[in-house]
């Protein structure tokens, strides 16, 4: 992965936390909805995975958004 996909994910993921804080859900409150580990959504979060569009989409639905506001760099 080159320097420039990985700024894209380390910004979406921080998108991702961002918001999920601001409506005041913890990744366990995300997690436990989804039925996800919490390392996953963390590890998301940090840049480290690169979620699928469908992930993105179960994300956004839990936490209460569309899934273009992760997107907004």
């Amino acid at each position: 992965m080159n320097n420039k996909d990985q700024k894209y994910l380390n910004q979406v993921g921080k998108n991702i936390s961002r918001i999920r804080k601001a409506k005041k859900l913890t990744q366990e409150d995300v997690c436990t909805e989804l039925e996800m580990d919490k390392p996953y959504l963390s590890s998301i979060e940090n840049g480290r995975q690169n979620p699928t569009l469908l992930t993105l989409k179960k994300l956004a639905d839990a936490i209460g958004v569309e899934t273009s506001a992760f997107l907004d760099i």
